[in-house]
């Protein structure tokens, strides 16, 4: 941890007086915090903002991309991209500009459909009545009454799909379905779906495995290919499992998404990322932590993303890199194939999905603020508008004519599918897989375009450049009582914005911090962020009583913020040399005041040694040694980090 996250420019101390009966002694009403956790990808990135910084309207492109895939009559190269499927009685959307399959009933997908919808319902568009067309209702061809689940396409099976294309849909499925509850076989049918994935469920987690590359819902048997297996499948399921819990208040729905989870942190070592679906992970995690008090290790989860260490997926994670004058640091995708290789949804979608991991740990408020920043502006390299000609795929091949015009025709909305390090001769190469294996005319992107309007939904700027504000309640449903945003300001200086509230009269409360920091705002009010650290604002009404229970600041029934700890080791950081006999200086941060360290352990040689002051005094044989360290505090909070020593003779 970095000495400004420690210090927080200035340690401030506001001192009361009890005014009851029985007097206490002065104490401290808050200290800004200074408990903000690294993620370990995150902190390696070169500087605190991408190199030629830039934030594009991505709204703009988003709304103009469902004008223009949902216009049955556009015309034009490649135009329309939408038909009518009367053999479902449906429309359909293929997944590419130029794709093969465009027309053919049947072979539309859902990860393009359903994403779409959702993507513009979070801009504020009624697609249960756009234009005289429901395209809601359109998104039941997705449901297969046989097998009771959600299919990437009406033709399909769950025979020979792999797990992530069952479970996304279902996932995007049912978000649409809690967006628009006037569906009411939406609706239904999202319900059979998370019943048939618990009872799914029920047979991997009987066996304590969910390592498989697909699940057979005809025998009710999980199987594997012998190529790939999906181990993260278990926080799809999960994910689906809490939408059952609170769609039907049924707790057997809710163990489920615990103990699916569970399998990820205590019994699946090492990372399980396959595609997609790990993307949930530290959000689940730091939401079941706060709403049903498990311990799970969000840390954890974050490595197991951004790292490119997966088991089954190598190099599977987070680019922190330059393509000669492009930064791509903060993009999604293999840090390994072809040196790197960034794709747009997988971009995308894991800012929309894992961002709001900050409203529950707000440890990693500063680490996903500055992790956004690089990524929503290096996102604009995926679009054909902001990057050289000579680096495209458009600009090559039989179909370049065509490609060019209705790139020009759309205003360059569609993203390229990927970004390569190296390709056609070319570094960097803005293109994709398409036309490399002959499955479309084009490398632009319908199916990532689709989840565009998710990201865009997350963000806005302010007067202060690098200061944006990130609406952690874009789609975080049944969790979105108050506004709640994310701001970091990643300047060497504190910086004071312009904030404007959503309604009259609310104060601004600091999850952070856990302290109102605006009182009784109108409309607007300045607010000033620390150099380098980050608030997460929730507006609450100003006569709110907020009341402390169980280490969470309440709002009637809606926790609006947790207590947390955070450890730290100041005198030693990873791999640095060490004597046989060393001591650890422990520093443990927590955000409550009233609480204070019970005691420090350390697991070491598979021997745990515990201490209730923070000089942590140890001794081991030469070698390199891993220790995990963890604190407890006397209200019950928990952190723990691990530290590799190179441990040397005297």
């Amino acid at each position: 941890m970095s000495l400004k996250k420690l210090s927080l420019g200035m340690i401030m101390a506001l001192i009361i007086v009890s005014a009851m009966a029985c007097q206490k002694k002065e104490e401290p009403q808050w200290i800004e915090p200074s408990y903000q956790k690294d993620i370990l990808r995150i902190e390696q990135f070169t500087s605190e903002l991408p190199e030629n910084y830039e934030i594009i309207d991505l709204e703009s492109k988003a709304l103009l991309y469902d004008d223009i895939v949902f216009d049955f009559e556009a015309s034009g190269s490649f135009l329309p991209l939408i038909w009518n499927d009367q053999t479902y009685d449906s429309y359909g959307i293929s997944a590419y500009v130029g794709d093969h399959r465009q027309g053919v009933n049947g072979t539309q997908e859902a990860v393009v459909s359903i994403a779409a919808v959702l993507s513009a319902t979070l801009m504020g568009i009624d697609k249960s009545n756009q234009n005289g067309y429901n395209f809601v209702d359109g998104l039941n061809v997705y449901f297969s009454e046989e097998e009771q689940i959600i299919l990437n396409n009406p033709t399909g099976n769950s025979r020979n799909i792999s797990m992530w294309y069952l479970l996304y849909p279902a996932i995007l499925f049912t978000q649409v379905s809690i967006a628009y509850e006037d569906e009411v076989v939406l609706r239904e049918h999202a319900l059979s779906a998370i019943d048939s994935w618990y009872e799914a469920y029920l047979v991997m987690h009987e066996e304590h495995n969910f390592d498989y590359t697909g699940f057979d819902f005809s025998t009710m048997k999980p199987y594997r290919n012998n190529i790939w297996k999906e181990p993260d499948s278990a926080v799809g399921i999960s994910m689906l499992m809490y939408y059952g819990y609170k769609l039907t208040g049924n707790d057997a729905y809710k163990d489920a998404a615990i103990g699916s989870l569970d399998y990820i942190e205590n019994t699946y070592q090492g990372s399980p990322m396959y595609e997609i679906l790990m993307y949930y992970a530290p959000y689940l995690a730091s939401l079941y932590n706060q709403e049903f008090d498990t311990a799970f290790d969000v840390n954890r989860m974050f490595n197991a993303i951004f790292n490119g260490n997966s088991l089954v997926r190598g190099g599977w994670g987070m680019l922190n890199d330059q393509y000669q004058s492009y930064p791509v640091s903060g993009l999604m995708g293999s840090i390994t194939d072809g040196g790197g290789y960034a794709f747009s949804m997988n971009t995308f979608s894991a800012a929309f999905i894992i961002g709001k991991t900050a409203k529950y740990d707000t440890r990693y408020a500063s680490a996903i603020g500055k992790w956004l920043n690089h990524l929503i502006s290096n996102s604009r390299y995926y679009f054909s508008d902001y990057v050289n000609d000579d680096n495209e795929s458009i600009y090559t091949g039989i179909y370049r004519d065509d490609a060019i015009l209705f790139n020009q025709q759309t205003q360059s909305v569609f993203p390229y599918e990927g970004i390569r390090k190296a390709g056609n001769s070319k570094t960097p190469w803005f293109g994709g897989d398409p036309t490399v294996y002959g499955w479309a005319d084009t490398d632009l992107s319908i199916y990532s375009g689709a989840s565009m309007g998710m990201l865009a939904s997350m963000y806005e700027t302010t007067e202060i450049e690098g200061i944006l504000k990130i609406n952690l309640n874009s789609g975080d449903y049944y969790h979105d009582a108050y506004p709640t945003y994310l701001i970091y300001n990643p300047l060497e200086t504190d910086q004071t914005i312009t904030y404007h509230v959503q309604s009259s009269g609310i104060d601004l409360y600091d999850s952070v911090s856990e302290k109102i920091i605006n009182e009784h705002v109108i409309t607007t009010t300045d607010l000033t962020i620390p150099a380098q650290q980050a608030v997460v604002i929730v507006e609450i009404p100003n006569d709110a009583t907020i009341e402390r229970v169980n280490q969470k600041s309440m709002i009637g029934s809606t926790i609006i913020s947790q207590s947390h700890v955070s450890l730290n080791i100041t005198n030693y950081k990873n791999n640095d040399l060490v004597p046989t006999s060393f001591t650890l200086n422990a520093q443990a941060l927590i955000s409550d005041l009233h609480d204070e360290v019970l005691r420090y352990e350390v697991l070491l040689d598979q021997t745990i040694y515990s201490f209730e002051t923070d000089q942590l005094i140890l001794s081991s044989t030469p070698g390199s040694k891993t220790l995990i360290i963890s604190v407890y505090t006397k209200e019950g909070l928990f952190d723990q980090i691990s530290l590799r020593l190179q441990i040397i003779s005297e």
